[in-house]
């Protein structure tokens, strides 16, 4: 299930990327903050100046990633005075000591995989105390059973990783991309280790950033029409453009349950199914889906682990 979620965003928007540490200033003026008032949970709350997605959630105790799925939000969950957000309705769990996920699907009588899919929950699962998570109602539960067994590619690239664009009105979140249901051919043995796709400067590398926000992998600067090289063997397990805010998008699955991610490309190369070899070009670099600089967003993952790929393959 490919839960790659989140990333709506405007093609060709002037705002930096939220990963783009290369600078750019701050804002002269920050928004003064006030305090929330809450309206009813499934009511319309309209945006007021200091509002930020975190103080809404906090003020209507609900969980930060329901808000955002519940209007379309996109990274980095800018939001604009008047702008109407829907306040989500439903059941939610806070997590207790010896809670698992299977424990509280058990609890509310919902499937594990619906469950994991509505809170973006990649394996293996770790759940914390004080957490709080959405529990699936059943309308939820059967679209995500349906998307489960859709023959995707198997890969959550599940936190945000992408965005530029201001979010807009309320909008229905985006659906994860359907997917061939043929089968794949099993990948080639591995050649060597694994390779950078290009050369560049960092411009956001994994890890934790502002906002509680995480890069599931590396944006490495490229020339526009620069080659993107596989970094490792292996069969395409998805390449198109369905999911905004990525572009266009690769997905290569490779031996011994990793695969690579390569987004934001100005053209692809291969197609689903193609089996390529290590150092291949596979697409040509751009600034396709939420970016506005050429490059390329490169991701690492083991099972649906994602891997900081500097421990990987070194420093470039």
């Amino acid at each position: 299930m490919i839960s790659l979620t989140l990333l709506v965003a405007a093609c060709g928007s002037s705002e930096r990327p939220w990963w783009d540490e290369s600078g750019g200033g701050r804002r002269s003026a920050e928004p003064v903050a006030r305090p929330v008032q809450p309206v009813q949970p499934g009511s319309t709350y309209v945006v007021r100046r200091g509002d930020t997605v975190y103080s809404i959630a906090r003020a209507h105790d609900v969980p930060v990633r329901s808000l955002i799925d519940s209007n379309g939000l996109s990274a980095p969950y800018r939001i604009e005075v008047g702008q109407k957000l829907t306040i989500p309705a439903g059941r939610f769990h806070v997590v207790q000591r010896g809670d698992t996920v299977y424990s509280i699907s058990r609890q509310y009588n919902v499937d594990m995989a619906s469950l994991t899919s509505l809170n973006r929950l990649p394996a293996p699962y770790t759940i914390k105390v004080g957490e709080k998570l959405q529990v699936p109602s059943q309308r939820t539960q059967s679209t995500a059973s349906s998307s489960s067994t859709s023959g995707a590619t198997g890969v959550p690239l599940a936190r945000p990783v992408a965005g530029a664009a201001v979010a807009t009105t309320t909008t229905t979140p985006s659906k994860a991309p359907t997917v061939a249901k043929d089968p794949l051919p099993a990948p080639p043995a591995a050649v060597g280790g694994f390779q950078w796709p290009v050369q560049g400067r960092i411009l956001s590398s994994f890890g934790p950033k502002a906002n509680g926000l995480h890069n599931d992998g590396v944006n490495i600067a490229a020339e526009m029409g620069a080659p993107v090289k596989a970094a490792q063997s292996g069969v395409v397990a998805y390449a198109g453009n369905e999911l905004k805010g990525y572009g266009n998008l690769l997905l290569i699955r490779h031996d011994n349950g990793w695969m690579t991610a390569y987004a934001h490309n100005s053209k692809l190369l291969v197609q689903r199914g193609d089996t390529v070899v290590r150092g291949q070009t596979i697409a040509e670099a751009g600034n396709s889906g939420s970016v506005v600089t050429p490059q390329v967003h490169f991701e690492i993952r083991k099972g649906a682990k994602a891997v900081d790929p500097s421990t990987v393959i070194g420093s470039m």
